[in-house]
């Protein structure tokens, strides 16, 4: 999902679809201590969360862009 960090709270209805093996990839560039809350409340459902923070604002498709990607080191 690709939203402003302001709405990502509302992964809990989304995660109500997912099962367990999947993979939730969540670029909403939100604080990195609600990302870590998040993957611990998925975990015991079997479901992954990576986190993709994007930088470079409005700038980045013309100056280039940084994605920094946090999850799990191994599932």
């Amino acid at each position: 999902m690709m939203v402003p960090a302001a709405v990502v709270t509302g992964h809990r209805r989304r995660g109500a679809h997912l099962e367990r093996g999947d993979i939730l990839i969540d670029g909403g560039n939100s604080y990195y201590v609600d990302d870590i809350r998040r993957a611990k409340q998925l975990a015991p459902k079997g479901i992954h969360y990576v986190d993709v923070g994007t930088s470079g604002g409005v700038w980045g498709l013309e100056r280039g862009y940084c994605q920094m990607i946090g999850g799990r080191a191994r599932w």
